[in-house]
């Protein structure tokens, strides 16, 4: 099983991915499944604002920047100090 934890700076938020699974982390209800693809988006760097038929739609750096890879450890820490 592999899991991969995430924070997303532009909108403080914590997400993971868990066997493929994007989840983010709401305080009082926990890892909620991220159904409106706001990590995967991040780590995808898909840039809805782009045209349809722009290169940079997806693998936009811009937007890959959004989002930082992190260890459990560092994950663990952010939802203890929420």
């Amino acid at each position: 099983m592999s899991v991969t934890y995430y924070r997303i700076k532009d909108l403080d938020l914590l997400g993971k991915e868990d066997d493929y699974v994007p989840y983010l982390y709401k305080p009082g209800k926990g890892w909620v499944v991220d159904n409106d693809n706001i990590l995967m988006d991040r780590v995808m760097g898909f840039d809805d604002s782009e045209p349809d038929n722009s290169p940079y739609k997806i693998g936009n750096s811009s937007t890959m920047d959004l989002v930082k890879e992190i260890s459990q450890k560092e994950a663990d820490k952010i939802i203890a100090d929420l």
